[in-house]
């Protein structure tokens, strides 16, 4: 029994620095970007040694993952819920965009590097849970496009095509996370999807409904 609760306060010690951790990461990396925060700045707003830091995200990069993971997630939900109920084909895949356009203009500093890693970083945990969120938007996608798209004429399948939407779409969010972007980016992202669209032969019609899976 002494070695159950034993156990239990040491799962629940890991936790609370696991947590003191992210929030920690969040706010600095919030208040100075990615390139100026440094593993020993998260460490001391921890209050942790560097090397706890380590056991919980292997790498600086690991741990920015790890907490825009945290904060896209729910916002991934909430973009399928937007799309389910979108007035257009293209409403709704900006719906399903939204989280990383949205990261892109509030947290530029993070998200080019964020999204660098997720595309080219090194295999991690952290990595892998951002590559199933990046696979969740892709299928959200290729849901809103299965009705509507003639695979045929299009020359792609619905996953291919989905696939194809979301790389041009993120190579549009990058370019404003870098500070390239142009004045009324998101008429921009609107024009880009629309011509997305009519290049598969998707016309802009309703959208079938994304399904949002229970929480």
């Amino acid at each position: 029994m002494s070695t159950v609760r034993v156990l239990g306060r040491r799962e629940r010690n890991k936790a609370e620095k696991l947590r003191r951790i992210a929030e920690s990461a969040a706010r600095l990396f919030a208040a100075q970007g990615y390139a100026r925060t440094t593993t020993q700045q998260v460490a001391l707003a921890a209050d942790v040694a560097e090397g706890t830091v380590f056991r919980y995200a292997a790498t600086k990069p690991e741990l920015l993952l790890m907490v825009l993971n945290e904060q896209l997630l729910p916002l991934v939900a909430s973009g399928r819920a937007s799309a389910s109920a979108a007035s257009s084909v293209g409403e709704a895949v900006l719906d399903l965009m939204e989280p990383l356009i949205d990261l892109a203009e509030q947290q530029p500093d993070n998200a080019a590097p964020f999204l660098r890693e997720v595309l080219f970083g090194d295999d991690g945990p952290h990595r892998r849970e951002s590559l199933a969120l990046v696979d969740d938007v892709v299928a959200s996608i290729a849901d809103v496009l299965a009705p509507h798209l003639d695979a045929d004429a299009a020359g792609l399948g619905v996953d291919e095509a989905a696939r194809f939407v979301f790389s041009a779409l993120v190579n549009e969010v990058m370019r404003g996370a870098v500070g390239r972007a142009p004045a009324d980016s998101r008429g921009v992202l609107r024009a880009r999807v629309g011509v997305l669209l009519r290049g598969l032969g998707v016309t802009d019609a309703a959208p079938r409904p994304v399904v949002v899976p229970a929480s």
